[in-house]
């Protein structure tokens, strides 16, 4: 039947080339889709097989370690080595380290790269021991099992050799039978009926058309031939049309891309000045709570990442609804705005002040300790003091009170208590801390105990409270 397909024909050649490459193709994908299969399947049994054995040994362990039986402990571990994915069963006592530990031959299950990469890959997994029988339970050591899975690699990639096998095998057989079957049923009759159309020449009116060639189950083709005819002269016109509203549609094309890149260029304007004011105060045209926030986040990030100290004050303005009272909310603000000019005259660039609401300020202060934050807070206490603002004929006088905590780099918690030092450390490792509501609480706190003690005076936090903040401190330190 092959040798009759006439392959030096192209639709013949190119109906085989593509049908065996569509059969490849569904082959491998088929191939692809089992593989995952199995490797799920032989995941599931090497994880489960792996946890059943484990579990059940725990109980023998325990006994081991509470009895100190070196033979039970052997025997422990040859039983665990039986499951030929364990490669080494090791327990270890809390007291004195390694009481029995047993390996696997290295030559016994020879590792390679793919071991490395699937099921996991080579795994330590370590599972307390406790002792069931003492008040309160007591961990008394633990066992520690090493995982090969290069047995199931092993079986895993012989049944994926066997299925490609199978399987490419299969698909070349069903592409060529489907080929040679196709080829006889339907391509020889469209290239007769090619070769018709091709001598027919039915632009030339001066011979008559002959009849398409005749197959006895193939009246469809034959109708294809004769509407192909018909369709010339129309295909021609529509041609001519398709042309004219392509070169139409080409310039309205250019032009809604100017006008999309014009409406483009308004819109990223309009919402860089939207996000200027969404983390600006309308009022003093400081930063925002939302935007101190932000940074503040970030400067906590450093702190983590490099040691890099950062220190926070809040300020709030002294007895500010007496003096809105007596001289009117529009004094009120000429007070803000000028303190707000104040703070950026007088802090360093990479400083940031914040209105974070009503009369309260805050300023962070990135690579700051708390010695340096204190006395810059001090500093600004006294400007403040002898400032005033001229409105309505009158000198306003006003002071603050101020707040200060901070993160201390390493250097800077050699000054602190040993307790207090720990704390931070065991903040800084904390994954789920709100760090920057701490701080903002521990300088709130500092700020109203100034205002209790008097007002316009500066205190540091009191950082020996950190791990009261439960709710933003959900660990122990």
């Amino acid at each position: 039947m092959l040798a009759s397909l006439k392959l030096g024909s192209t639709i013949a050649a190119r109906q085989l080339k593509y049908t065996l490459l569509l059969a490849v193709g569904l082959g491998l994908l088929i191939v692809v889709v089992r593989g995952y299969q199995d490797y799920h399947w032989l995941d599931g049994v090497y994880r489960q097989g792996n946890q059943r054995i484990i579990s059940s040994s725990v109980p023998v362990a325990t006994q081991v370690l509470v009895e100190h039986d070196e033979d039970l402990a052997e025997v422990m571990a040859r039983g665990m080595l039986n499951n030929r994915s364990i490669a080494r069963v090791s327990l270890n006592t809390a007291e004195d380290g390694i009481f029995y530990e047993l390996e696997r031959p290295a030559d016994e299950i020879p590792n390679s790269l793919w071991s490395e990469k699937m099921f996991g890959g080579h795994q330590t997994i370590a599972v307390p021991v406790r002792d069931p029988d003492r008040k309160p339970v007591v961990t008394i050591g633990e066992m520690i099992v090493d995982l090969n899975p290069q047995v199931y690699v092993d079986a895993y990639i012989s049944r994926l050799s066997w299925t490609f096998l199978a399987t490419m095998c299969l698909a070349i057989l069903t592409a060529i039978c489907f080929a040679a079957t196709s080829y006889f049923i339907f391509s020889r009759p469209i290239v007769e009926l090619g070769n018709y159309m091709v001598k027919a020449d039915p632009t030339d009116d001066k011979r008559p058309l002959d009849m398409p060639p005749h197959h006895r189950y193939d009246d469809e083709v034959q109708l294809l031939g004769s509407v192909t005819i018909g369709l010339f002269g129309m295909i021609r016109r529509q041609v001519g049309e398709l042309r004219k509203a392509r070169d139409e549609l080409q310039h309205a094309n250019i032009t809604l891309e100017e006008r999309v890149e014009q409406r483009t260029r308004e819109l990223n304007e309009a919402m860089s000045k939207l996000e200027v004011l969404a983390s600006t105060d309308p009022l003093t045209e400081l930063p925002n709570r939302r935007a101190y926030l932000a940074r503040l986040d970030e400067a906590i990030s450093i702190w983590r990442r490099r040691d890099t100290p950062v220190s926070v004050i809040l300020l709030d303005i002294d007895r500010f609804k007496a003096l809105n009272d007596t001289y009117g909310h529009q004094a009120g603000d000429a007070v803000l705005v000028a303190l707000a000019k104040m703070l950026t005259k007088a802090l360093r660039a990479i400083d940031l002040p914040a209105r974070m609401g009503g009369e309260e300020f805050a300023v962070l202060l990135p690579g700051e300790e708390l010695e340096g934050a204190m006395i810059l807070a001090e500093r600004l206490r006294k400007e403040l003091e002898k400032s005033s603002v001229d409105f309505g004929g009158s000198k306003l006088n006003f002071t603050s009170s101020f707040g200060v905590s901070g993160l201390p780099s390493s250097g800077g918690m050699a000054a602190l208590e040993p307790e207090v030092a720990k704390q931070f450390d065991a903040l800084r490792k904390a994954e789920r801390a709100d760090i920057s509501g701490i701080l903002y609480s521990l300088a709130d706190q500092a700020l109203y105990k100034a205002k209790e003690e008097g007002r316009n005076r500066c205190r540091l936090a009191d950082f020996k409270s950190l791990s009261e903040f439960k709710e933003v401190f959900p660990f122990d330190v």
